[in-house]
């Protein structure tokens, strides 16, 4: 294919089958989300094989006119392989529920360069925390209610807290209360060590954005459940 080609960095979001051979990789960038052809990336002698993958930080070339909204792959190669998250299963799902949130909400235009180092650092931010001895490392809860906490503030629909006590707004004047402690753990989530806090403060989250931002109750759901078993 000939034509112009754009040269971007971007994180993979998500990787779908096309054809026997060939993936659609989404990946987010500085200017939004961007969904590209990847041909022939599963052959034996493929350019790509090892180029991109979940949670990888890439830079990547495409051309500039495709079909639609998806656009041809030319080249990539990565800047940040974060293995590590493939070897702990609560990071692990949390960065399957990082990527989800962004390629849900994050905005196409100047305003993804905001979500795009958001989701880098906190993907980092991962991987930095299994580096940690096991008595410093932070519950994966924190992390969790940490990150959704940043993206609501992204998205200018963050929850009120203050003085200690929270309030939050579900379409309208609907007005929920929650506990002094919960407030304290949603405005300092990473500073939180009571399990039970950090689930109360996790399950109010939960119901923000059941009201708020169509995300997937259901995987949300597991994916609680799932980090809610390793204190660490």
């Amino acid at each position: 294919m000939a034509g112009e080609t754009i040269k971007s960095s971007g994180i993979c979001l998500r990787i779908s089958p096309w054809s026997q051979t060939s993936h659609v990789v989404a990946w987010i960038t500085p200017h939004g989300r961007l969904n590209t052809l990847v041909k022939g990336a599963v052959r034996p002698k493929s350019a790509f094989l090892g180029q991109y993958d979940l949670n990888y930080s890439c830079e990547i070339v495409y051309y500039a006119r495709g079909l639609g909204e998806l656009r041809t792959l030319k080249e990539s190669w990565p800047t940040s392989l974060r293995p590590e998250l493939r070897e702990d299963l609560p990071s692990l799902a949390l960065a399957d529920r990082f990527r989800r949130l962004v390629e849900l909400i994050c905005p196409n235009g100047p305003d993804a360069a905001s979500w795009y180092s958001l989701l880098g650092s906190s993907l980092d931010a991962l991987v930095d925390n299994l580096q940690k001895d096991a008595e410093n490392r932070i519950n994966p809860l924190a992390l969790l209610v940490d990150f959704e906490m940043k993206i609501l503030d992204l998205a200018g629909i963050s929850p009120e807290i203050s003085g200690g006590e929270g309030a939050f707004y579900l379409r309208g004047e609907r007005k929920i209360p929650v506990l002094r402690d919960v407030a304290r753990t949603l405005q300092a989530p990473l500073r939180e060590k009571n399990i039970a806090f950090l689930l109360d403060a996790a399950r109010v989250i939960g119901v923000f954005y059941q009201f708020h931002v169509d995300n997937g109750v259901e995987g949300r759901r597991q994916v609680l459940q799932l980090i809610s078993k390793f204190n660490y």
